[in-house]
């Protein structure tokens, strides 16, 4: 049966489909508009929010790789039980794994979609990535004037390889495995920004310094960057307190598939053409 991988266009959603396809899996990429996508696979409109367009894109499906959207989840559950649905794996947050998270909208967001499945009549997993080495490529910019700016850059995070998520996520989908778990998934050590901006700097040849930004300034450019107001200060609280204690470190991604998981400079010189 066919595997539906949703949100497609996404870095972590590629990242899934590329190691499904690998494993020579049937996958089908689903978007809100398939002509979007550039897929090796069949590919089928979908959108999460309008249970209308899911009924053709789960026909025939025995499991799904979801991405977090509240507002769709009924009508998704609902959809995907009709359409004999065994197995979906979501794509959640570490914040709903934070037991300080009570107040966190991004925890009530993703917390909503996995209590939805884990009522669901099929199985679910849930992965619960923290900080994305992806978020770097939001330094394109600074890094083309020669200075990364951020806020707390001795904050020190998991950063993990989207391609870590997605075989994770793959062999899961695969083999039905960890039915009702959810996954904190990190990369294999924590490292602040501002090894992070040494690291890019190494791999990209180029003198990198950095530059602290207030907080308000921080949170300044990620409502700029289509962010809700209330969300970037529960990230920065985040960021500053890793500033003092140990970010969450596991050994999933290597229990899970066998392979330890890609460092922060595998990922920047994978990610090298990025930035130039």
């Amino acid at each position: 049966m066919p595997v539906l991988v949703t949100g497609a266009r996404g870095h972590v959603g590629r990242a899934v489909l590329d190691a499904l396809v690998a494993a020579g899996q049937d996958v089908r990429a689903a978007s809100r508009d398939a002509a979007t996508l550039d897929v090796p696979t069949a590919k089928v409109s979908a959108d999460l929010e309008d249970p209308s367009t899911l009924d053709a894109a789960l026909d025939g499906v025995g499991a799904v790789f979801l991405y977090t959207r509240p507002s769709g989840i009924e009508g998704f559950v609902k959809a995907a039980e009709a359409a004999g649905v065994r197995h979906v794996v979501l794509l959640s947050s570490a914040a709903t794994l934070e037991p300080r998270s009570a107040q966190s909208r991004i925890a009530r967001l993703h917390r909503a979609v996995e209590e939805a499945l884990a009522a669901a009549p099929f199985a679910s997993t849930v992965l619960n990535p923290g900080a994305f080495a992806t978020n770097v490529l939001g330094w394109r910019a600074d890094i083309a004037e020669g200075v990364i700016r951020t806020a707390y850059p001795d904050s020190r995070i998991g950063a993990i390889h989207e391609q870590d998520i997605g075989d994770v996520a793959a062999r899961i989908l695969i083999d039905g495995s960890h039915a009702g778990q959810a996954l904190a998934l990190t990369g294999p050590a924590p490292i602040s920004f501002r090894e992070q901006a040494e690291v890019l700097a190494d791999v990209l040849g180029r003198p990198l310094r950095v530059e602290e930004e207030t907080p308000e300034q921080a949170a300044g450019k990620m409502v700029a960057l289509g962010w809700p107001p209330e969300v970037p200060p529960e990230i920065l609280r985040a960021w500053e307190r890793t500033t003092r204690e140990p970010s969450l470190v596991t050994d999933l991604v290597r229990e899970v598939t066998g392979t330890a998981p890609r460092t922060f400079r595998q990922w920047a010189e994978e990610h090298r053409a990025d930035f130039s």
